[in-house]
């Protein structure tokens, strides 16, 4: 089942409501997500978006003239972002897919790169999502990980309670995950902070077996 245009238009009008409690918050919606993906420089196509959410993140890559990938597990999730996606031209460059990221339907080491921003904290279980990014990614390509700082968890969490809602956080942690990846032989690159979010680069093995 499809979401109608009334509930489109709601859900936008609940998303610009949520984005100015943050900007009241001193938090950048818009700012945080193009910072983040300033940390990977080189960043290739095409780009896995793990989490679809709102489309911020695709559609901050998809202005940089990357072809994106992204998934999620809700249709509905994926309407919306796609009718918040204004330009028309960056719509082009988004391929919404609905897929559970620990077991993504592509091919070994068919994207340039993939990110994942304000994901981790969503899962239960880190480690298959983790692996389904080495494995898709190609050699040599980068894997973008971010999520909330401890302030920035702080802020979200007010943001959510002032209307009356609660964000939740599961058990992955940034820090776990980087200790993860780097098991499974990524090279993290750089380690960032800013925009109340820890951000971490890694770089796939250069050549691994089929």
């Amino acid at each position: 089942m499809t979401l109608s245009v009334e509930d489109l238009h709601n859900r936008k009008a609940k998303f610009s409501e949520q984005t100015a409690r943050f900007a009241r918050a001193g938090y950048e919606r818009f700012g945080a997500p193009e910072f983040i993906l300033d940390q990977a420089h080189g960043l290739a196509g095409p780009v896995l978006d793990v989490g679809t959410g709102s489309g911020i993140t695709a559609r901050a890559l998809a202005g940089r003239g990357l072809e994106v990938v992204s998934v999620d597990m809700s249709a509905d999730d994926q309407q919306a972002a796609a009718f918040l996606t204004e330009d028309r031209e960056c719509l082009k460059r988004i391929h919404f897919q609905l897929a559970d990221a620990a077991c993504l339907p592509v091919p070994d080491r068919h994207f340039g790169g993939a990110v994942a921003i304000d994901v981790l904290h969503h899962l239960t279980a880190g480690g298959p999502v983790l692996r389904e990014l080495l494995r898709v990614v190609k050699p040599g390509g980068l894997v973008l990980l971010s999520d909330f700082t401890a302030d920035g968890f702080e802020m979200v969490s007010a943001v959510y309670a002032a209307a009356g809602l609660v964000h939740e956080e599961g058990p992955v942690t940034m820090d776990w995950a980087r200790g993860f990846v780097t098991a499974l032989e990524m090279t993290e690159l750089t380690l960032t902070m800013g925009h109340f979010h820890k951000v971490a680069v890694f770089k796939t093995p250069a050549a691994r077996a089929s």
